[in-house]
């Protein structure tokens, strides 16, 4: 009888036998699937003082693996394992770590790993970077379903990646993400094989790189990152085989900047968000992109660096600005479309000359618009089937980041795509625009025969970092799987099957919070409202769950019973129109409840020079969702699934939530605060 290729999810690997479904819904598995799996009769079992040998030669970065392989035995298994010292040779049950070479006229592989499975476990690459791919693959591998008694299955799994670009791009200048976020998204990466973190460092809202070339652009309060914590970050990123590429966004998304510095812009004066653009003619504005890039480069050791380009909303303002019209004539050029491809080829050239290979959204290039910038520019694929199909055409090579569906959180997507339409894209396609998250398939055009992709980006934009993870996972996991695994990943099924067999654990033990299991407070809405002397003072009721606040003045506010610093605070406002008020305070100074509120306002408005476009957030009609995250000095707004601001509370202090009524009348239900003060970082 001619055998059937089966999956078995309990030890992850491929079983020549015609029934192997018994124990796929009980074992723990792989994620990213390998590429060629092969299994042999019976366990390896994990002991403690096992020994984890580095086969000669031994470098820092070896020892560095080794130290990442005990650490998670630790972690996952609960084994103390043992790094032995150069020479010492293994005894049976040992993991032997090994870098092998490779013959001169064969290509090299260098995120390739083999791991072997006997009466030891050995791990050879070509590359320090395969050693460690092996390394998380051997962690996943373990089954810690027999309490005491881990093991791995016996066998061999060679594997290595279908796309050299695997990344996530995180978004820290809408909402502020701090470090530990950051730390713990790069070590869920490494166990997912995403090797690229593409940090966006500076748009319209704020910088957060530290600049000490221009320090304006990091006004007092505003949270940042130094060059010394970026640094820090990089080293830690390398650790775990992620490499970072920082964003800078010109000449457009310039508010901050052109706030900080006016003469950045082609008049010399401070513009709203969406209006402001570097002067591609004054040679200041030259200056400033040289610097910044020479003080990224000093940093970052990335081969890239993006530097943005989309989106020059107010680019029509070149059109009439000496400088930019000099610049036209002297460049030979005649209209504003040609003028911006020369500000793309000059940002190509100021990044060649500092070491690095330039990187931009690929509404940069406008591919009917001759000349084009050099050919050698990346091309950050994220929108416009069509446009992209002609950049390929035109000979670019792209990364693909089509928002439909890789947009895993955003303003525009905002909760993104299903899981399912997610798992079904590849690099070879992209998202077409009609393409919507509730189709039952994902619409996508196939990108050319011959198109060069790198691979892929997921892209988490415009979120608080609470909400951003609950966005992200599971779907940065589909992704992750398809940009490694390529063909190999199998179906839908087995993919959703192998999810659910212990990724969640996973996360959780790589520091991902489950801000659904924190207990959660009602406030305002029962026994303690109704026992409330302040309710009768102010004329708040509650009826059918709803807490209605009063149309008249009022001479008191509620004020919670306990005092909050970081917390998540949910709850949902009706109102007859939007006053820009939601009647929260938070962070609240002790007072008679008679006292007006001395706190945090948290507004439904926007701050000054920011917008919302969108009509469900801007005007408020009907029920609306509102979470309102306080973590440390930033707090965050988001409405219906929309950002609508973060911003810096100069007075983080613990104090209690009060809610106020602003003389009009408005109703408030399912009120719930979860404290975040109990949670740890890891």
């Amino acid at each position: 009888m001619k055998p059937n290729h089966c999956l078995l999810i309990g030890s992850l690997l491929f079983l020549c036998h015609p029934v192997a479904n018994a124990a796929t819904a009980v074992h723990p598995s792989l994620l990213p699937w390998p590429q060629k799996v092969q299994t042999e009769a019976g366990q390896f079992a994990l002991r403690d003082g096992m020994q984890i040998i580095i086969a000669q030669p031994v470098s820092a970065r070896t020892q560095e693996i080794a130290d990442l392989l005990r650490d998670g035995l630790r972690s996952v298994a609960g084994i103390a394992g043992k790094i032995e010292p150069d020479g010492v040779q293994p005894a049976s049950g040992a993991v032997i770590l090994k870098l092998v070479s490779r013959s001169s006229d064969v290509p090299a592989k260098t995120e390739a790993y083999t791991l072997r499975i006997a009466q030891n476990i050995e791990i050879t690459a070509e590359d320090p970077r395969g050693l460690l791919w092996g390394v998380q693959t051997l962690l996943q591998a373990i089954d810690t379903s027999h309490p005491g008694s881990p093991s791995v299955a016996q066998g061999e799994i060679d594997d290595a990646p279908a796309y050299a670009w695997r990344a996530v791009m995180l978004d820290p200048v809408r909402s502020f993400l701090d470090l530990d976020f950051i730390r713990r998204t790069i070590r869920v990466m490494s166990a997912y094989k995403l090797n690229i973190l593409h940090l966006h460092l500076t748009d319209d809202q704020a910088w957060r790189f530290e600049t000490k070339a221009f320090p304006l652009c990091n006004p007092p309060g505003e949270p940042f990152y130094t060059q010394a914590e970026l640094r820090e970050l990089v080293v830690y990123a390398q650790r775990y085989g992620v490499e970072i590429i920082p964003e800078f966004d010109f000449p457009g998304h310039a508010h901050a900047a052109v706030t900080a510095y006016p003469e950045l812009d082609c008049e010399g004066k401070t513009r709203p968000m969406d209006e402001a653009i570097f002067c591609a003619g004054k040679p200041f504005t030259w200056e400033f992109i040289d610097k910044v890039i020479a003080e990224a480069a000093d940093i970052f050791p990335a081969h890239e660096i993006h530097l943005g380009a989309d989106e020059p909303f107010a680019v029509k303002r070149w059109t009439t600005c000496p400088f930019c019209q000099a610049r036209m004539k002297a460049r030979g050029v005649t209209t504003t479309a040609q003028l911006y491809h020369t500000v793309v080829a000059d940002l190509d050239e100021l990044a060649k000359r500092h070491g690095k290979k330039l990187m931009v959204w690929n509404d940069a290039i406008h591919p009917e618009v001759t000349p084009l910038p050099p050919k050698d520019i990346l091309i950050d694929a994220w929108a416009g089937s069509d446009d992209v199909i002609k950049l390929a055409h035109a000979g670019y090579t792209l990364v693909n980041s089509s928002n439909r569906p890789l947009y895993i959180s955003s303003y525009s997507k905002r909760d993104g795509f299903p899981l399912r339409l997610v798992w079904q894209w590849t690099p070879r396609e992209f998202g077409r625009r009609e393409a919507n998250v509730n189709d039952s398939d994902l619409k996508s055009e196939p990108l050319p025969d011959g198109t060069r992709v790198l691979g892929g980006q997921a892209c988490a934009w415009a979120t608080e970092q609470h909400l951003m993870e609950r966005r992200l996972y599971p779907r940065l996991l589909a992704v992750a799987e398809t940009l490694w695994s390529g063909t190999h990943r199998g179906d839908y099924a087995g993919f959703s099957a192998r999810l659910a067999a212990g990724q969640s654990a996973r996360l959780r033990g790589l520091g991902v919070p489950d801000d659904d299991a924190l207990p959660a407070e009602m406030l305002f809405t029962g026994q303690d409202l109704r026992a409330s002397d302040a309710a009768a003072k102010t004329g708040f009721a509650v009826a059918d769950g709803v807490l209605h606040a009063p149309a008249g003045p009022a001479d008191a506010a509620l004020r919670s019973a306990t005092d909050y610093r970081n917390f998540i605070l949910t709850f949902e406002r009706r109102a007859a129109e939007n006053t820009g008020e939601t009647g929260f305070f938070i962070r609240c100074v002790k007072a008679d409840a008679s006292a007006k509120p001395q706190g945090f306002d948290v507004r439904s408005a926007p701050p000054p020079g920011m917008k919302i476009n969108v009509t469900d957030v801007r005007d408020l009609v009907g029920w609306n969702r509102f979470e309102l995250v306080a973590n440390g000095r930033v707090v965050s707004l988001t409405i219906n699934g929309y950002l609508a601001w973060s911003k810096t509370d100069p007075s983080p202090r613990a104090g209690p939530i009060v809610l106020v009524g602003d003389g009009r009348g408005f109703e408030v239900r399912n009120i719930r605060v979860r404290s975040l003060d109990s949670v740890p970082s890891l």
